[in-house]
């Protein structure tokens, strides 16, 4: 028999109702519960596969559950629909999986992200530069200070980033974006993982808000951001503020007029200005554990990106995208077959 738990989770990654599986495979509604409570004949292993966009071989998996969704930080609750929760908690399921797959061959940094609860968003970014040795600048290379703090990092083609805690480990799922938007989308994240550990469901509304006001601390400290902007920020100025702290220039407004360094007449005219300006083009962020495991597994002919989607279960696209594209899609019949090496070390992380 098929495993129970992989249907239900392959369902949810997928989006659909117990109702659409069943219209999609030809069977009554009962039918799809059943296969989820008591499991599913081998025989159907490749037409729920071929319904859901995963491999056979997922429903062959341990039992696993998605990440509760209570315990996931999303980075716009309000406007996600049930539906897409559960599917981010399936992904999230996924990403745990792979760096659980990861992990068994390199040696990654553990988790070290401080439990900052009950601080105040301001304390809690100045505190965080002091534990992580940050200064009091522009914050360097955000996803590599994270991952090397073992902050597990991933990327998504769609949807808004999100975040959760499992097994001691710290994961978040970067929405794709503008490099400044993500650094902000880091740092949005970041701030749940410190502020809001033991958060109950009811409090969530109010994290959005402390985790924004933690991001921009973090990412815009008042000394430094005052320091540059002078008596008067002109339009040139606070573009080249952007790309110095590496932070959206609304961000930079917002947070200005917040601090009083920025008053109400100024913050309008060069909001107006702004929306002027063409969109910035920089390359997304990249994740340095990704660039570093994929390429030494293809150099040491040991496991590729199709074989890790075997082992997974799921396409290589999923992959691809988790990964930043590190993981790269390899055309059917170029597999190699050789045995894996030893296991490694990201040494460049430690």
């Amino acid at each position: 028999m098929l495993e129970p738990t992989r249907i239900t989770l392959a369902r949810h990654a997928a989006g659909y109702s117990t109702l659409d599986l069943a219209r999609l495979v030809q069977v009554g509604e009962s039918t799809v519960r059943r296969y989820e409570t008591c499991g599913a004949p081998e025989a159907l292993a490749g037409q729920l596969a071929g319904a859901l966009g995963c491999a056979p071989g997922y429903f062959h998996r341990p039992p696993a559950a998605g990440i509760d969704v209570e315990r996931i930080f999303f980075r716009t609750p309000r406007r996600i629909s049930r539906a897409q929760k559960t599917a981010c908690s399936a992904l999230g399921r996924t990403g745990v999986e792979l760096y659980n797959l990861i992990t068994a061959d390199y040696t990654l940094p553990d988790t070290e992200v401080p439990d900052y609860t009950g601080f105040d968003p301001e304390a809690a970014a100045a505190q965080l530069r002091l534990d992580w040795n940050l200064g009091c600048g522009p914050v360097p290379d955000l996803i590599y200070v994270l991952e090397s703090r073992g902050v597990r990092v991933l990327s998504l083609a769609s949807g808004t980033s999100f975040s959760f805690w499992e097994e001691g480990q710290a994961f978040i799922f970067l929405a794709a974006g503008d490099r400044a938007e993500q650094r902000h989308q880091l740092a949005h994240e970041l701030g749940h993982l410190l502020l809001h550990s033991a958060l109950g469901a009811d409090g969530h509304a109010a994290a959005e808000a402390e985790a924004e006001q933690f991001a921009a601390r973090l990412l815009l400290p008042a000394l430094s951001l005052q320091a540059r902007m002078g008596d008067t920020l002109q339009l040139p100025q606070l573009l080249d503020l952007q790309e110095l702290f590496g932070v959206p220039a609304r961000i930079i407004l917002s947070h200005a007029r917040e601090c009083g360094m920025l008053g109400d007449a100024s913050y309008s005219w060069l909001v107006q200005e702004l929306a002027l300006e063409p969109a910035p083009r920089r390359a997304p962020l990249a994740s340095r554990v990704f660039s570093l495991v994929f390429p030494s597994l293809r150099g040491e002919d040991r496991l590729d990106t199709a074989r890790i989607a075997d082992t997974l279960g799921v396409p290589a696209r999923t992959l691809h995208e988790l990964t930043f594209g590190h993981a790269f899609m390899v055309l059917p019949g170029l597999r190699d077959a050789a045995p894996r090496g030893m296991p490694g070390h990201l040494r460049a992380l430690s």
